[in-house]
């Protein structure tokens, strides 16, 4: 009996220790952030700030690699430069992904809805790290999503899949 049951404990220790591995090699596998039209994955050693205004939300977020990400989400986002853009609205899941790589340090992203009830996601990225494999992982974790009154769903394909840092 004995041995079964170090042999039951070795096999649970064995598939523990795999599904920590598999979970590793992804930095963000979680949506756990949900700002209404997105969800994205927040991780230990990552910071954030939450301010919320009459028609705004803002997102400031401290990477645990030091680059840092303020997210609007609102209805009037600041003017985008679509003709400098190397991304200008491309269609991912109902929403309008466009890219703008303003320096080597500075990148801005902005997901407009095609539904005009449904507020914009404006991310500022400011990377001072070089390593941008931490930075890269986190735009990957972004999901888009819709929202009712009971439930919010998101779906499973990257939102910011051609977005490149």
């Amino acid at each position: 009996m004995r041995g079964k049951v170090m042999k039951s404990l070795f096999a649970s220790i064995l598939i523990l220790m795999t599904a920590s591995t598999c979970a590793s090699a992804k930095l963000y596998p979680y949506c756990n952030v949900f700002i209404g039209t997105a969800c994205f994955g927040m991780k230990s050693g990552d910071e954030y700030k939450y301010t919320s205004q009459v028609d705004f939300s803002f997102y400031e977020i401290k990477l645990s690699s030091e680059d840092e990400v303020n997210i609007y989400l609102g209805y009037h986002p600041a003017s985008f430069d679509y003709e400098g853009a190397y991304l200008s609205k491309e269609s991912v899941n109902g929403y309008l992904v466009s890219a703008l790589k303003v320096d080597n340090q500075h990148h801005r992203i902005l997901i407009e809805p095609a539904d005009s009830r449904v507020p914009s996601v404006d991310l500022n990225i400011s990377m001072s790290s070089d390593d941008k494999v931490l930075i890269t992982e986190f735009i990957k974790s972004f999901r888009s999503c819709t929202r009712t009154k009971l439930e919010t769903t998101c779906k499973d394909n990257i939102l910011l899949q051609s977005v490149v840092l």
